[in-house]
């Protein structure tokens, strides 16, 4: 068996009450000048999201919602999360192992560990039936969970749960996961080995729930008793560092130190407020009341900012979301952008002629090339044994240069109008981006876009219409096809090629999709790229070769210009009181491990917790740029 726990391998209205219990501010901060006076308290951390965007549900189980899951994260925890130097670490589980083609995962608990209600109140032990208990609530289709995609890697669990929805009563225990003793679940997956169930176990998905308490939920406005668990505070059960005191909803809420958490020591702040306010640049009025323990700042922020000589302003770490331009080839605009966007060569001319950096500076002020991006999978996000970015492996790491280049666009524009122009079609090609009505950034973004490849390419070849939608772009665009060009990009949910390239595989039904015009966002038939990821996903043993083999897929969808990268998220500015390297990775949205200091950190202090970051990184083997 191969131990897993030490294993590297393995997406306001303010009341002034409230702000007095958290931030201390001793002096307003100077705008006009280049210092902040106020000071913080290192205990109580105020963090933000914007009006509007508040959790839907607590209930963790059936929910995938990035906003539901910032704060279910603080409140439940789950067998393993990854610390802030990207090692993964016991929560729930204090030991975990596989067998050798990763078909078997098993994971010791902890014992001792409690169940609270929101009061604080002991409620039960969590044992193993708690996490089998969760995958059986997820899998009945009565509690309309979003998460039984993820739940599908386990034996079994597809079948019991169609069934289920056919009305049939089918036997749970054919469903891959069981408690082998009281502190012991087992989960077998499907198909064959999961090298990157490790991983996916983070997922709220395989968080445990005490089967006593949801089944004893009353109904409520004809709604069965189970399907109320997490409606509200008070209607959840707490084993995560925080337990949600107070909560008002757009406006302010309260996450308290949970005292029976099993490692209190890493639970930095006595308590956390999450106020909701208007929109970010405001929050910089609040980060310099002291209102508020971080800001981010906009490009016309930064600009001021930085024309002050402000000494605060710390530049963000990239995430591991990688975005891109998408093309459509099924619309219903025109037959010749499709038959354009068909075309190899003229793609080609698209991933050539594209400066992105020109793009992203509207964000990335600064430092732009730092959020460059030559792939679909982010950089940063997967190592391999000997810590090697799984970017520059394989055939991939031959497409990791910034490939800008007007001579080399217009030589494939040229190839593109022999080809289409024998074919019947009429130049410029006109390509259409809907953009929602009101929304300046994107607007400015796609009229650079526009911009861009116009002048690269000339209006003689192609030329970018900008129209606008009011609702969803889904609804109002996607579902009608009427659209040719989107930049968007994929959040894996777990540590593993696989979860990002499989979007685009022929018949994914996610990204590209060949069989569905209208439900999917691009429609390529790619043969070819569906045999390397199937090649890469029958290897379950060796994850390093599983990565470049992988790798080697991923470089045929950038070779042949399916995916345009253009840059990965993050990398934006802003001023703030919290060590940011001891929050990343997972930590990003758990209050655990946090450093906080009780004045505003400037851009040179945070280079130097940066370079002691990185240090301990190579100590751990990790390769970083």
């Amino acid at each position: 068996m191969s131990k897993g726990n030490n294993s590297k391998t393995m997406k306001a209205k303010m009341i002034s009450a409230v702000m007095a219990g958290t931030l201390v501010m001793t002096a307003c901060g100077d705008s006009s000048s280049t210092g902040y006076s106020q000071t913080f308290d290192p205990k109580h951390l105020v963090d933000y999201i914007l009006i509007g965007s508040d959790f839907s549900t607590l209930n963790y189980l059936t929910t995938y919602i990035a906003n539901d899951l910032r704060v279910t994260n603080n409140l439940v925890s789950g067998l393993l999360r990854t610390d802030n130097y990207g090692e993964t670490v016991g929560q729930l589980a204090e030991s975990w192992e596989h067998n050798e083609d990763n078909s078997i995962w098993t994971f010791k608990l902890r014992e001792g560990v409690q169940w609270v209600t929101r009061d604080g109140t002991p409620y039960a032990e969590i044992t193993a039936d708690d996490f089998v208990y969760g995958i059986e609530y997820i899998l009945d289709p009565e509690n309309v969970s979003m998460n039984t995609e993820m739940v599908f890697l386990l034996e079994g669990a597809q079948e019991y749960y169609e069934a289920k929805e056919r009305g049939e009563n089918p036997d749970f225990s054919t469903v891959g996961v069981k408690a082998i003793d009281k502190y012991t679940v087992q989960y077998t997956m499907a198909d064959g080995g999961k090298p990157y169930f490790e991983s996916a176990s983070m997922y709220s998905a395989f968080k445990p729930a005490n089967r006593q308490y949801i089944e004893s939920l009353p109904e409520s406005n004809g709604i069965p008793g189970p399907r109320t668990y997490g409606t509200t505070p008070d209607l959840l059960l707490y084993c995560g560092p925080y337990i949600m005191t107070e909560y008002e909803a757009d406006s302010s809420k309260t996450l308290t130190k949970n005292q029976a958490y099993w490692n209190p020591d890493e639970v930095t702040f006595d308590d956390v407020t999450i106020l909701a306010i208007k929109d970010s640049e405001t929050a910089l009025e609040y980060f310099e009341r002291g209102e508020l323990s971080y800001a981010p700042l906009s490009t016309t922020q930064y600009t001021a900012e930085a024309e002050k000589g402000n000494e605060y302003l710390v530049q963000t770490s990239l995430s591991t979301s990688s975005y891109g331009l998408l093309m459509n080839n099924s619309s219903t605009i025109s037959d010749d952008a499709n038959a354009a966007i068909n075309n190899e060569n003229f793609r080609k001319s698209i991933y050539y002629g594209l400066d992105s950096d020109e793009y992203n500076v509207l964000t990335v002020p600064t430092n732009v090339e730092e959020v460059r991006s030559f792939a679909f999978t982010a950089r940063g996000f997967l190592y391999t044994s000997d810590g090697r970015d799984y970017t520059t492996l394989g055939e991939l790491g031959k497409w990791q240069t910034y490939p800008y280049n007007a001579e080399t666009a217009n030589e494939y524009k040229q190839k593109a109008i022999e080809e289409l122009t024998a074919q019947g079609v009429s130049f410029p090609i006109e390509l259409t981006y809907a953009i929602k009505s009101g929304n300046e950034l994107e607007s400015q973004q796609i009229t650079t876009l526009k911009s861009l490849l116009e002048e690269t390419l000339g209006t003689d070849y192609v030329t970018i219409n900008i129209t606008e939608y009011s609702n969803s772009w889904y609804t109002d665009v996607r579902d009608k096809g009427a659209w040719n060009l989107w930049i968007r990009g994929w959040g894996p949910d777990y540590k593993d090629p696989i979860n990002v390239l499989n979007t685009m595989t022929t018949t994914s039904g996610q990204i590209n999709d060949i069989s569905s015009p209208t439900t999917a966002v691009t429609h390529f038939d790619i043969p070819e790229f569906d045999a390397l990821v199937a090649e890469a996903n029958a290897e379950t043993v060796d994850l390093d070769r599983r990565y470049e083999l992988f790798a080697n897929a991923e470089a045929y969808l950038i070779e042949h210009a399916y995916f345009i990268p253009m840059y990965i998220t993050g990398g934006t500015y802003e001023v703030t009181s919290i060590n940011r390297y001891s929050k990343i990775y997972n930590n990003t949205t758990t209050y655990i491990g946090w450093e906080a200091k009780d004045h505003a950190i400037t851009a040179e202090e945070m280079e130097g917790y940066r370079q002691e970051w990185l240090e301990k990184r190579r100590e751990l083997g990790y390769q970083d740029e």
